[in-house]
């Protein structure tokens, strides 16, 4: 008697562990499942997100072009001016800070 009530309660813990595993079998099919959901619209976002900015670049770039086709004198000249100015403040810059001797190197 003590045994086929060992058994049946053996028989049940087994049942109970075969729907427990099925459960989480659900359940994690169902987690997959919208992770990968999550991760393919995410994906799509940032594809459209890329493809508006590359328009928006595209676009900036061609009013660019165009102003510089307009005018092709004025855009030589002021590349030219900022040349000269980066020129000059990069000048000033190296000339500015004297160059301080390290004790330490030399030689006595």
């Amino acid at each position: 008697m003590a045994t086929s009530n060992l058994q049946a309660e053996l028989r049940e813990l087994r049942e109970q562990m075969s729907d427990l595993k099925e459960a989480i079998g659900r359940q994690a099919g169902r987690a997959g499942y919208d992770a990968r959901h999550r991760a393919a619209d995410a994906w799509h976002g940032a594809a459209r997100t890329a493809g508006t900015v590359a328009e928006y670049a595209r676009d900036g770039a061609d009013s660019v072009a165009g102003v510089v086709r307009r005018h092709p004198t004025a855009t030589s000249t002021a590349l030219i001016t900022l040349g000269i100015i980066g020129g000059v403040i990069g000048y000033l810059v190296a000339t500015s800070t004297p160059s301080q001797r390290d004790n330490r190197w030399r030689w006595n």
